[in-house]
């Protein structure tokens, strides 16, 4: 959290960004986010992975790293 000067508190989401073309829907980022912020969705017949609560991400990367076909990235 950082203050804007005035005394005003904002948040700054970390969060990754999911690419849904290269996501296989393995499940493996559900699995490995110890703050539950994925859930598994059937797009157009398609499993994917999606980012639900990005509020309760703490940016500890282990989607990221869990992810076998690099769908989940961090901004540069």
């Amino acid at each position: 959290m950082e203050t804007d000067g005035v005394g005003t508190v904002v948040s700054l989401l970390v969060v990754p960004t999911l690419n849904v073309i290269l996501c296989s829907g393995c499940g493996q980022c559900v699995a490995a986010c110890p703050n539950k912020i994925f859930t598994l969705e059937t797009i157009r017949f398609h499993k994917n992975a999606m980012i639900t609560h990005p509020e309760l991400c703490n940016a500890c990367g282990r989607c990221v790293k869990t992810c076998p076909v690099a769908a989940l990235l961090w901004d540069p």
